[in-house]
Formats: C-alpha cells, structure tokens, sequence
C-alpha cells in the first residue's frame, strides 16, 4: 500500500465545524485539502444528535457577535454555500424565571447592539401564549422573543458543507483515524493516523469529544471532557404550524434547562439529559428508557400535548466541553497547529463565522483580518485557561 499523499491542510473531524473550515480552506485556494474523520462525516459525533437551534439571545458578549454573524449563512444558504441546510424560520423563545427578569432584558440588549436591526425583545407571557398557543407559560417570569430566530438540520448543513468542499477539491478521507501530530524543530510536518502518515505543514483539530488528544504529547493539553448527548423526536401534528392549538417555537427553557423545538408541521424535537460518564472509542449507549420519561415528563411542564405524543426516534453521541462552557479557537504549539474544539453543546449555531474568521486567520494573517474580525476570536483563544482568563457570562440564567 502507498503512504497517502502529501496536503497543504488536514483536517481532523467531520462535524459541522470541521466541514465549514475545510469548505473555507478549499474557497482561500490554499492547495490539497484532506478532511480526516474516522467513522462518516456529520455521523459520529455531535453534529447529527444537534438540536440545530438558531438563536442569537446569548448570555456572554462574545457568543452573540458570532452568532450575529453566522445566522445570515443560514438565512441564504443556497446563495451562499449550496443545496439546502433545512433552514426554518420559526421565531426563538427564551424562558426564564422570574430572578432572571433584568438579566434577560439586559441580554436582549446586547444582542440590539451586536446584531443591529435583528431584534431580541422582553414580551409578556401572555403575547407567549397568543404567538404560541401550544406552550404554558406556568412558572416563567419573563420571556423573550426573537421573530427570525428557528432552526437548521445539522446533518444536512454538514452534508452540504461537505458537498461544496467536494466541489472546492477537498479530499474526504472517511474511517481514517488520526493518532498524533507530527513535528520537526518546532513546526508541524504532518499527521499520523491510521493508514499512514499524511505529511502537511498545516493541522486543524476539529475532532470535538476527541479534544486535542492527537496533539497532548507535544504538551497540548486543552481541557475538554467528553459527554454523552440526547435527542428525541416525537409525532406531534401542528407543532410548526403557526395558529395550531399546540404550535410551539424553537425555544431555550431556562427554568426547566431543556430546550425544545418543531420539526416542520408534524413533528417535535427536545433535549434529553442523559448519563455524561462515556468512554471514548466505545460505542455511545443508547438513550434508556428512564432518561427518555425524564426529559418527556420536564417538556410536559412547557408543552403540555408532549406528554401524549407518540415517540418516533432518540439519537445520543458524544461532545466536548470546557470549563467555560465555551469553545477553543485559535492556534496553539508548534507552527501549523491550529484548534477549533469544545464547543461545549453550541458550535452548530457558530460553524459558518468560526470557519471563515478561523481559515482568514490562518491564510491571511492577524495583520491582515483586521483587528475587528480577529477580536471576535480572541476571547476563545486556547491560553485563556492557563491564563485564569475563562469567558464570564455578563448576565447569567441557572442553565446558561
């Protein structure tokens, strides 16, 4: 067997994130290309057991200035990328107890100031109830609305990612495993994985639960722990159309910690809090019974038709998350190492910004991206947690 081709750029997972950057990588008309995952991209990982929320409430500065900047690649995808990323415009809802009353409207402005004419705005529960007749409002304190807020399928966002990488000259390279980075006086000359060496000056670690595993024994050590995730579906005719007596939005429920959604007219996602011990290259558990009533019996408090809606499927996988609850983006070790991992439960929403300003970054230069792109980063840099430097929520909620 031959060692594989050389690469100007390898990619290590096929998640939405890593697709975005290698879709970014081939459009900077960088060179060869190679996206690395070791099972099937978007199949593995966190991206297809996604909630696929598009919101831009946020409770720290710097999740919504991305956010801001991502939610317009999904409004026009087919403009922007190609093919279809399942974009719905449902409106968003946040619910928060009544303590969380100024925090909430503290954070909707900010997201006036990040996101300009897009709107974040403290309504009353009973607007809550005429604009979506299928939620309670019992036990919310204050809600926010945002009317372009909804949801994407994140398998099909990564599909089509994927699919204009392919267009672009990225090479996939499915079921390939990487094991370490490999570097020489002090900058990077490829990776080892498990069909041989690829050799590259340039690596990107997208590889989520996996951390940056591939790069610890050059002292790469970038606290992410990997967790067991869940989502369920269920058959819930109405749930996306506006006016049904059990309409619902694409909502955030702090005073539950759940979180919610329809799936076009007939169907119903939500959130299943599960068993976080996993073991990594083992196969993740599927969702159990108990964890399955649990969640069902908390979204029944919010969405009362969901205690009777027939269950149609569960999905569990694996993330990566960090101390802050927040992603790492940025260059780290020897020269041509770069990480975008942990993101924590959240990097679906952020995948579209964290990959062009990620791929400028590297292609361009910090001299070159201009100071207000890159200052959108800086706050996810992998140092800040040996600098005692953690993102702080401005405002927080109990879950958020």
């Amino acid at each position: 067997m031959s060692a594989p081709q050389p690469a100007d750029a390898v990619v290590i997972g096929g998640g939405v994130i890593g697709a975005a950057i290698a879709y970014h990588l081939g459009l900077s008309g960088l060179g060869r290309v190679v996206l690395c995952d070791q099972g099937r991209t978007a199949a593995q990982g966190a991206t297809s057991r996604s909630g696929g929320l598009l919101r831009l409430h946020h409770t720290a500065s710097p999740d919504i200035a991305l956010t801001a900047r991502s939610l317009p690649v999904f409004e026009n995808w087919a403009e922007v990328i190609g093919g279809d990323c399942g974009y719905r415009r449902t409106g968003f809802v946040m619910l928060v107890g009544e303590q969380h009353t100024d925090a909430l409207r503290e954070n909707c402005e900010r997201v006036g100031a990040f996101a300009g004419h897009r709107r974040s705005e403290v309504i009353g529960t009973d607007d809550v109830r005429t604009l979506y007749p299928g939620l309670s409002v019992e036990g919310v304190g204050a809600a926010a609305y945002e009317p372009e807020g909804g949801y994407a399928d994140p398998a099909a966002t990564a599909g089509a990612l994927f699919t204009a990488a392919r267009r672009l000259g990225v090479s996939p390279s499915e079921g390939v495993r990487a094991e370490r980075v490999v570097e020489r006086s002090g900058a990077v000359t490829g990776v080892q994985t498990s069909i041989g060496l690829i050799e590259s000056p340039l690596v990107i670690l997208a590889s989520g639960a996996w951390g940056s595993a591939p790069a610890a024994h050059l002292g790469i050590q970038i606290p992410v722990i990997a967790r067991r995730i869940g989502l369920a579906q269920a058959s819930l005719p109405g749930a996306g159309r506006r006016g049904s007596p059990v309409s619902v939005p694409t909502c955030v429920d702090d005073t539950t910690g759940g979180y919610f959604r329809p799936e076009g007219l007939d169907r119903f996602y939500f959130g299943v809090p599960s068993n976080p011990d996993v073991r990594l290259d083992h196969d993740v558990a599927p969702l159990t019974p108990q964890e399955v009533d649990a969640a069902v019996a908390a979204i029944s408090r919010r969405v009362p038709a969901a205690a009777k809606a027939p269950l149609v499927g569960t999905r569990s996988g694996l993330d990566g998350y960090t101390p802050d609850r927040r992603p790492v983006v940025g260059a780290a070790g020897p020269e041509g190492l770069y990480l975008a991992l942990g993101f924590s439960g959240g990097g679906f929403k952020l995948a579209p910004a964290v990959a062009e300003l990620a791929v400028r970054e590297i292609t361009e230069g910090g001299a070159v991206i201009g100071k207000a792109a890159q200052e959108l980063l800086e706050p996810y840099r992998p140092q800040r947690f040996l600098g005692g430097r953690p993102i702080v929520p401005e405002a927080p909620y109990d879950h958020m």
